[in-house]
């Protein structure tokens, strides 16, 4: 049945992305969009391989009970079509957009981005994306927050994850270990801070913010470093900190802060994922001009076709997606 112009101008159209064809991003797209159905203030883009439907019917079937699936092979051609069925007033209140692509997954979000960009489309959920495919594809960014850090080369962007328990934004994120200590800086820390202060204000909370300190005991008082003696000494009055780090995430703490600010990547996601696991959790980009999340977890090509993904992550992915925007 078609929606009326009033709530077409209302819809949320959001994009998803579904990584590696030959990962479990497809499956748990299909699955979290079953288990939500079709929405009244929702529209949804999926971008997906061009193969994907004859190397897995039985996910397409799955939408199909729920979703009218209008299946193209371009992103514009979609827009357009979209445009015109709103212009219409045609647009069935379960429709669902196709793309079926022979473009490469890393392409696939960098125009879902531009889209963003240009208010094609109001967000992006980002299903998982293996480096290995985007090396090859001839990019030169790592991961999702590179290719955005590659478009918007001017803002400072933060990898933030919302879990049940407790929240984590990344001080710095895909870079070596032994790189760490030069690139935080009292600048780079009051960039985290600041995005972790927005992250804040996304997740409603008015908890204060804790940072962890770099070394053991959070340096001891400089027997063991002077990380935390040279750039934590004076930190705001919002934030708490330096916290040892092997006794920041104990479950006393896990309701007093409303984020906690991690100085490298293993820091934060390794207590985070131990919490939560694979099948919970969703990852953020701070510092971008439009609300991405993703899955919290990656590819899992050893389980690829075998009906054995989670989706409860893309489902809390696109939940959280809708709720912010």
């Amino acid at each position: 049945m078609p929606t009326s112009q009033s709530t077409t101008t209302r819809l949320k159209k959001v994009a998803i992305t579904t990584g590696d064809p030959n990962g479990i991003g497809f499956e748990v797209t299909a699955k979290a969009l079953a288990d939500l159905g079709p929405l009244a203030n929702a529209v949804f883009f999926i971008y997906r391989d061009r193969n994907q439907q004859k190397a897995q019917p039985k996910l397409f079937k799955l939408l199909d009970k729920s979703f009218v699936r209008l299946t193209f092979a371009s992103e514009q051609s979609a827009f357009v079509f979209f445009d015109l069925m709103v212009k219409q007033k045609a647009l069935p209140k379960n429709v669902l957009f196709d793309l079926a692509l022979s473009t490469s997954a890393a392409q696939w979000v960098v125009d879902a981005a531009t889209a963003c960009h240009k208010k094609t489309v109001s967000s992006l959920v980002t299903g998982p994306l293996s480096k290995t495919l985007v090396k090859d594809a001839g990019f030169s960014f790592v991961g999702h927050t590179g290719a955005f850090r590659a478009m918007y080369p001017k803002s400072k962007m933060h990898m933030a994850f919302v879990g049940e328990n407790f929240n984590v934004l990344l001080a710095s994120d895909h870079i070596a270990l032994e790189k760490v200590p030069q690139f935080l800086t009292k600048k780079t820390l009051s960039e985290a801070i600041i995005n972790a202060r927005k992250f804040k204000t996304l997740l409603k909370s008015k908890k204060k913010i804790a940072i962890l300190g770099l070394n053991p005991h959070s340096g001891e008082k400089g027997m063991l470093g002077q990380f935390e003696k040279k750039f934590m000494s004076k930190l705001p009055i919002d934030v708490v900190g330096p916290l040892v780090p092997d006794a920041a995430f104990l479950k006393a703490n896990w309701n007093k802060y409303s984020v906690f600010i991690c100085l490298y990547h293993d820091q934060g996601l390794i207590p985070f994922k131990l919490v939560h696991g694979q099948d919970s959790g969703v990852h953020i980009t701070m510092g971008l001009p439009f609300v991405r999340t993703s899955v919290d977890h990656g590819t899992a090509f050893d389980i690829y076709n075998k009906n054995l993904a989670n989706q409860a992550s893309m489902l809390d992915a696109i939940n959280l997606n809708l709720k912010l925007i």
